[in-house]
């Protein structure tokens, strides 16, 4: 058991490069799944009880990389549909307040601020892109984890339109973040739980 923290009352969470880090892969190592179980259950998961399941020294490695936050209060998993909980957290994720969710079959699943014709037409759009990162993987060209912004202006300093991947449960996600994105923030990862978290799969 962890010496440097109380393991029966410290809860712990991912961190936004947490995020990043565990969900980035289609095919995720068995060191991202673990860091993905952290965001399987609808509340915090205690130290003592993920210790249960997995490796101390993955523990103290995953808080030293900045990937788990360590919390002393309890928290619950966001518990409303995604296209309900997406206005409470966009304005901390698009500097223009405009985000949506599609899959990677080019579905929609959520907007807000877009249009239903836009919102569908970036999702087209990214599910194109993610088809195309993966066929890259495949050849040999890591892009997989990495995301795709688009620049109105030759000095690309804010983007227009970020497509940020992500992979919960096998099945392919992309947020769609309008202007500056902003993923270096709490609602980010209350985003990805309320997406683990909902079962949502395809939905219109």
């Amino acid at each position: 058991m962890s010496s440097y923290l109380n393991a029966d009352k410290t809860y712990l969470t991912l961190t936004p490069a947490g995020i990043f880090e565990a969900f980035s892969q289609n095919e995720p190592t068995a060191e991202q799944l673990a860091l993905q179980d952290l965001l399987s259950y609808d509340q915090t998961l205690l130290a003592a009880d993920w210790l249960q399941r997995y490796s101390d020294t993955w523990l103290q490695r995953f808080i030293e990389h900045g990937w788990i936050e360590k919390l002393s209060l309890l928290l619950p998993a966001p518990n409303l549909p995604l296209d309900q909980f997406l206005p409470y957290v966009v304005a901390s994720l698009s500097g223009k307040r405009r985000a949506a969710i599609g899959s990677d079959e080019g579905f929609c699943l959520a907007r807000i601020g877009y249009s239903q014709e836009e919102a569908d037409m970036l999702s087209v759009a990214a599910a194109d892109f993610s088809g195309f990162m993966l066929r890259q993987k495949q050849r040999g060209w890591a892009v997989e984890s990495q995301a795709i912004s688009f620049f109105q202006q030759v000095d690309l300093l804010i983007p227009e339109t970020s497509f940020v991947f992500l992979w919960i449960d096998n099945a392919g996600y992309v947020l769609i973040i309008d202007g500056e994105p902003l993923t270096n923030s709490r609602a980010f990862v209350e985003l990805v739980w309320a997406l683990k978290t909902s079962g949502l799969r395809f939905l219109n």
